[in-house]
């Protein structure tokens, strides 16, 4: 364990160097705040526009919270493939840490670490400007907390667990693998209900949404918090019942990332992927 925590830490703070060390200390503290808040306006001017010909009142807040937790998505999913990219083929000292005993396992999980602080950062800031500036508030006294702090937990292991699945395809494919990323990230945004029920999605779409952790985990998280989801299909279940979803669909991606990962990592041993740079 002492040797594990050793791994973690000298990882994280290798990834804390690289996220931070373009800039000074300023510049990146204002880089943080800003990029929060920017997302916060602008989801909440969206709102604004179309407010008058909303059907369903305060449908705003637990979208805006759905949207304020997806930064764990955008941030550590696309990040940990990130990591692969930069490593490899613009620090190009990936092989290097193959063949040091720190382990890819460890090395990602320390960084993905310093990722998930960050966005940490960003989720507080932006439940800040929702409860401050654009009045999105939720009652402390009826706030689920045993069940809200599964969910959170939840939805972060079903996070890393795709996270490195991505790192795993980072691995096999060329730096054109973040466009994959993006993409992926983008879509989890309109399969899992971060901007819209996923009832709105037509039938074969919503079915495959349902398959996936972090419609759970949104729905979860909005109904232990406001009492109430977006989904009048996920709010027909019981509480039981949404936990009990959430963490079969978890489990499942963190074996798919583990497996997912250990496969694709071993195939890009066999093709020589580990030290190729496509050089743009």
């Amino acid at each position: 364990m002492r040797t594990l925590t050793a791994r973690l830490r000298t990882a994280a703070w290798l990834g804390w160097q690289v996220e931070s060390n373009w800039a000074d200390p300023l510049v990146f503290f204002i880089y943080t705040v800003l990029r929060p808040l920017a997302t916060s306006l602008i989801l909440a001017a969206m709102y604004w526009a179309v407010g008058a010909r909303a059907t369903r009142a305060g449908l705003f807040p637990a979208v805006y919270l759905g949207n304020a937790f997806h930064v764990y998505v955008t941030t550590v999913v696309i990040g940990m493939g990130w990591v692969v990219v930069e490593d490899r083929e613009e620090y190009e000292t990936l092989k290097y840490v193959f063949t040091s005993p720190i382990g890819m396992f460890s090395y990602l999980t320390g960084r993905a670490s310093v990722k998930l602080v960050l966005a940490t950062v960003s989720l507080l800031l932006t439940l800040g400007v929702g409860w401050f500036l654009v009045h999105v508030r939720w009652s402390w006294s009826a706030v689920a907390w045993g069940p809200l702090l599964a969910t959170l937990v939840l939805g972060l292991a079903a996070t890393l667990a795709l996270g490195f699945l991505v790192a795993g395809v980072g691995l096999l494919l060329p730096r054109a693998a973040i466009n994959i990323n993006e993409g992926l990230a983008v879509s989890l945004y309109l399969l899992c209900g971060v901007i819209f029920p996923i009832d709105l999605l037509p039938h074969g779409l919503q079915e495959l949404s349902l398959l996936l952790p972090f419609t759970w985990w949104y729905e979860g998280l909005r109904r232990f918090t406001f009492g109430h989801g977006v989904s009048a299909r996920i709010g027909a279940l019981s509480n039981v019942q949404l936990l009990g979803a959430l963490l079969v669909t978890t489990l499942a991606f963190m074996l798919l990332g583990y497996r997912g990962y250990s496969a694709l990592e071993r195939r890009a041993r066999q093709a020589g992927r580990l030290d190729q740079t496509t050089m743009f």
